[in-house]
């Protein structure tokens, strides 16, 4: 099984009351924060997403993105709500300026991270 979910998959991990993640690496000007969304049902079976914004704290040995501090621990996360799955993936795409969308279960987004810092050529 690969790392992606195509929208289907991800589709039935929401339904099944799992949150899923896009990793979006560095959207910001300050290219010390690394960026991700993280996708849930709510209960009236809406799509929530979540930007969350980190600061950059790691290498290859250390690609815990959870563990990194909040660029603004105090104003929370960027919150928006859609009704489905669909129309959130079309946010996405026209937000962030995306032609894919890699969603990835819950905790992978560090994989993508230590992706980007072998892209990088950071150890």
């Amino acid at each position: 099984m690969g790392r992606y979910l195509d929208r289907n998959e991800a589709n039935t991990c929401l339904n099944l009351g799992k949150t899923i993640e896009v990793f979006l690496g560095r959207i910001m000007e300050d290219k010390e924060v690394i960026s991700y969304l993280a996708l849930m049902k709510t209960k009236d079976g809406r799509v929530e997403m979540q930007l969350i914004d980190h600061y950059d704290e790691g290498n290859l040995e250390y690609t815990d993105i959870y563990d990194f501090s909040y660029v603004d621990p105090d104003m929370g996360f960027e919150t928006i709500n859609f009704e489905n799955l669909e129309q959130c993936t079309d946010f996405i795409r026209k937000r962030f300026h995306l032609d894919e969308i890699g969603f990835v279960n819950s905790g992978l987004c560090q994989e993508e991270y230590a992706d980007l810092i072998k892209e990088e050529g950071r150890t």
